[in-house]
């Protein structure tokens, strides 16, 4: 009897686990086929000097297909992260890192206002966009970003800033990606952008 029950409840969890790995085998294809395919790179990057203060500006290609376009409709957020490295060139000795800034922007459909929210998830400041495209237009772009004190480097130094940008799109509940570990669709990495500059 005892034995029985033993084998009915492994049954039941093996058909279980076999149906979740099934239907994750199903939705790979098409997740990889729509997601966040396409090109993402960061196109260009540069620091502005206002006010003794450098700011950074910055414009990416984003990887945004009709799936993702259809998600942020629906309201599935899309974030984006940005990462600034600036350094002091040196000869001999190795580069040493003068700052580092991480800034975070969600962008979400609220349905209540019927706009596209931007939001700075540093700040907390946040933008109010009409239509998917302009939304999108808005977070490919960083403008005025403050970045760095002008006191923090010397003028007769070479500086080399680098950037590095990340994508997230939330299509996939997380018991689904815990499955589907092997597919990254919803989540992209740039490869950095490079200058130097001298003050």
């Amino acid at each position: 009897m005892n034995a029985a029950r033993i084998n009915s409840r492994y049954l039941y969890r093996l058909v279980c686990f076999a149906s979740a790995a099934f239907a994750a085998l199903i939705l790979a294809q098409p997740l990889q086929a729509e997601g966040l395919a396409g090109r993402f790179e960061v196109r260009s990057a540069d620091l502005e000097l206002k006010d003794g203060v450098y700011h950074l500006n910055a414009r990416f290609d984003l990887p945004i297909s009709e799936a993702v376009r259809r998600g942020l409709v629906e309201g599935v957020p899309l974030t984006l992260e940005v990462d600034l490295d600036i350094e002091r060139v040196r000869q001999l000795l190795p580069d040493s890192r003068v700052a580092e800034l991480t800034q975070r922007y969600r962008l979400q459909y609220n349905a209540v206002s019927a706009r596209y929210i931007l939001r700075n998830e540093n700040s907390g400041q946040q933008e109010s966009l009409g239509t998917v495209d302009d939304a999108i237009a808005h977070l490919s772009e960083v403008h005025s970003l403050p970045a760095l004190d002008k006191a923090l480097i010397a003028a007769d130094r070479r500086y080399e800033g680098r950037v590095k940008a990340k994508i997230d799109f939330g299509t996939v509940p997380f018991t689904l990606r815990l499955l589907m570990f092997w597919v990254s669709d919803w989540h992209r990495e740039s490869e950095p952008y490079s200058w130097t500059f001298q003050p």
